[in-house]
């Protein structure tokens, strides 16, 4: 009997450690972690940029994220929730498949985000939704005008290599829209950057985090809140 047990426990063995292989191949690797990729593709993040997202059913999908970020997608004022309209679909693509799959660290969001809450093509369709969408409120600024300052540090630091001159990001690179976004996220993700607790940060920009002061931050982050809509920028004027 020890003889047949001792077999079986021997077969066992090799197969839970090809078990444990597998789950580490799919273990995220979150920044400050050995093996940790900026911008490394998900299997599900590849599946869902292969879709064409449908505005009208991300509208609806939306709808169990109107709570927080508000009907408008502008999120609040205070910066409790970032202004999600007119986001590049890439990068809300790749910050949701981020989240589900544990690489972003975003505890209160994950169980809005996760299956069942949304689909897979559900992602698509409201990542096409949000970037769609124009909000016209105003967005929240810091308590004083540091703009020229913020400015001058957002040029001479070249923040505008991945977030644009304009703050208008880059779609294809999944750099995000950072023009016009509330003054009070754009602080607290700073500090969430600086201290590893976002989860997935670009290197370079943890890096360029950790030579500002405080009110280098508040500078810059107060630049980024007054600048426009990116969108504008590329208005075509109306016809009289």
């Amino acid at each position: 009997m020890k003889t047949i047990l001792s077999m079986c426990v021997a077969l066992l063995l090799p197969l839970q450690a090809t078990v444990a292989q597998a789950e580490d191949a799919y273990t995220p690797k979150v920044y400050g972690k050995k093996g940790y990729v900026w911008d490394e593709m998900t299997p599900e993040r590849v599946e869902v940029l292969k879709m064409t997202g449908d505005p009208v059913k991300g509208k609806e999908a939306f709808r169990g994220c109107r709570g927080c970020h508000k009907a408008d997608a502008a999120g609040v004022r205070e910066g409790v929730y970032p202004r999600l309209s007119g986001q590049h679909a890439s990068v809300l693509i790749k910050q949701i498949t981020e989240i589900r799959a544990g690489i972003r660290l975003n505890p209160k969001m994950l169980p809005f985000v996760e299956d069942p809450a949304i689909a897979v093509d559900e992602i698509a369709d409201i990542a096409a939704y949000l970037n769609s969408v124009e909000s016209l409120r105003e967005n929240g600024k810091g308590p004083d005008d540091m703009s020229a300052r913020g400015k001058k540090l957002y040029t001479d630091n070249k923040c505008f290599t991945c977030h644009g001159k304009n703050g208008e990001g880059d779609a294809a690179k999944a750099f995000p829209v950072l023009a016009a976004q509330h003054y009070g996220y754009l602080m607290r993700e700073m500090k969430l950057i600086e201290t590893g607790a976002r989860g997935n940060s670009h290197p370079d920009m943890v890096k360029a985090i950790a030579k500002f002061s405080q009110s280098d931050r508040e500078a810059v982050s107060d630049y980024l809140s007054r600048l426009p809509d990116y969108r504008t920028l590329n208005a075509v004027p109306a016809t009289k």
